[in-house]
């Protein structure tokens, strides 16, 4: 199947017992509410990793008592950063160093170690550049930045960019309990209807209590999503 809203609409209904049951939003409101209040929730935990290049002429202007090298990423409209995951920069027009030509002997072999080993201790003499992010678009270095390659996490536009296994067993069951107590609110202004068939109890209040139940399940399994990078700390 599909990563549609019609998918997960068709997800929400099923287990809401329509068409025997009406909901009382229509599908375009409900698609407008998930895309404006759960999928951002969901890519808190579960984002897109995506990657802009940061050069020279994203350098801002400044004024006096402000970093001297601040950079504007250059990010999609109405597109914002959750996280910075990495950053690879240089002074150099590529995050490439150097060029290493290909191996075709052994005696290049040997070449090649020394090559290497030499470019390791110049990288251990120099200065790290370090850098700080300032949202919503904002990064400051310690020095000048030729080319980089910034890589970031951010909020899904499309069902199609989340992982299929959180997507089928996270996002589509997060997307069913928020209506759930949406729907719970909006019954709760009626106890119950008086009809000329007798009075029909809403029993919104279990409809509530169920729908923050499975969010709360949704949000655990979100929890345990391993992180990108996992700190090891030598004793």
């Amino acid at each position: 199947m599909a990563q549609t809203w019609n998918d997960v609409l068709q997800h929400i209904k099923i287990n809401l017992g329509v068409p025997f049951n009406k909901l009382e939003i229509s599908d375009d409101d409900l698609v407008e509410l998930l895309k404006n209040q759960v999928l951002p929730y969901f890519s808190q935990y579960a984002a897109r990793k995506k990657f802009k290049a940061i050069s020279s002429v994203d350098l801002m202007s400044t004024t006096s008592g402000q970093p001297i090298y601040q950079y504007k990423i250059p990010l999609d409209s109405e597109e914002y950063i959750i996280d910075v995951l990495n950053l690879y920069a240089s002074n150099k027009q590529t995050i490439l160093d150097a060029s290493v030509p290909l191996i075709s002997s052994p005696d290049q072999v040997i070449d090649t170690v020394i090559y290497n080993s030499y470019l390791d201790i110049v990288k251990s003499m120099q200065i790290y550049n370090t850098w700080e992010f300032f949202p919503p678009d904002i990064l400051v270095f310690d020095s000048d930045v030729t080319f980089g390659i910034l890589e970031y996490s951010t909020v899904h536009q499309e069902l199609k960019t989340i992982e299929p296994d959180k997507y089928h067993l996270m996002f589509k069951k997060l997307c069913l309990a928020n209506v759930k107590v949406w729907l719970a609110a909006m019954r709760s202004k009626f106890e119950n209807l008086s009809t000329q068939f007798g009075p029909i109890v809403l029993n919104w209040e279990a409809l509530k209590q169920e729908g923050q139940q499975e969010k709360e399940e949704v949000t655990q399994l979100l929890t345990m999503i391993p992180p990108d990078f996992l700190v090891h700390i030598d004793v």
